[in-house]
């Protein structure tokens, strides 16, 4: 019992919760393999969850997601050479992956303890009257903190999104885009392309994200528009990738921040930067370019 413990602690750590929805995932596979060597195909191991787990199986696309994720982990194969993918695992599989999160958790806690003690060091060399002093500052606003700023409606959208996400970006930034709450609008008027060029010939990276709830009826003008800036040069991209999951509706200034819709009737968003809202910031950028890695471009549509 205290063996067992002890596993479970550990694999807490290192940040692999048994409960957690892809090593669930990952059991019903084990499952359902009666062999060491088969593969399984989605319908089976969604067959298994079902009996393990019954109502709070999943939808599909939480599924898929939870193989994906496990396969980029390096805790299951992929056989992709029929019409139906095949998925395997075995002891040797899980150690390999396992070893591999072992060894970059070791990093990670270094590299914290490194932090700490470069925290140390600072906290030991500032005076109490520094701290006072800067603490005044914020006090009388001679420091700035960003704060969050909110806008209603498009054309008020349209400002925000000029004065916080679209100035002064430069070569090599990145602008993130999704896309479904622009589906009543029209957002390729000829002021929106105008500034969209602007910012691709300074350089911008612009990555938009279609998931297939809305976005189908202005693809065809969009691909006109990705065609004509592709082929200046341009760094732009659209990608499409289907899902039922509930997703953050926003335009993001690389990490720094995003616009998050937080309403469509009446339309409704707001800026936060990240110093507002780490947590939430980052969960959007990274399930957006999660998604995005995944996605299939418009072109090939």
């Amino acid at each position: 019992m205290t063996t067992e413990l002890r596993h479970e602690e550990v694999l807490q750590m290192i940040g692999l919760d048994v409960t957690r929805k892809d090593m669930v995932v990952l059991g019903a596979l084990l499952k359902a393999q009666k062999e060491p060597t088969d593969f399984i195909d989605f319908e089976t191991i969604r067959e298994q969850l079902a009996r393990d787990e019954g109502s709070r199986k999943g939808k599909n696309s939480l599924i898929y997601r939870s193989l994906s994720l496990l396969e980029k982990e390096g805790f299951l194969k992929i056989d992709r050479g029929s019409q139906k993918h095949g998925y395997n695992s075995t002891v040797a599989i899980i150690g390999k992956a396992v070893e591999k999160i072992v060894k970059r958790s070791v990093i990670n806690l270094e590299e914290e303890l490194e932090k700490i003690d470069s925290e140390v060091v600072s906290f030991s060399e500032m005076s109490s009257d520094t701290l006072a002093s800067g603490l005044i500052d914020f006090a009388a606003g001679k420091i700035k903190i960003e704060k969050s700023v909110f806008a209603q409606g498009w054309e008020n959208i349209v400002k925000l999104l000029e004065n916080k996400v679209y100035d002064g970006l430069k070569e090599g930034d990145v602008l993130r885009v999704k896309l479904e709450w622009m589906s009543e609008i029209d957002y390729l008027e000829s002021r929106r392309i105008m500034r969209y060029e602007e910012l691709v010939r300074k350089g911008v990276e612009i990555r938009a994200l279609d998931h297939d709830r809305g976005e189908k009826g202005y693809r065809l003008n969009m691909k006109k528009v990705l065609n004509d800036m592709q082929g200046r040069g341009g760094k732009v991209g659209y990608r499409v990738l289907p899902t039922e999951d509930a997703t953050y509706q926003f335009i993001g200034r690389n990490t720094e921040g995003i616009v998050l819709i937080v309403s469509e009737s009446p339309l409704s968003a707001t800026w936060l930067p990240r110093s507002s809202n780490a947590e939430l910031v980052d969960n959007a950028i990274d399930n957006f370019d999660w998604d995005y890695e995944r996605g299939t471009d418009l072109v090939d549509i």
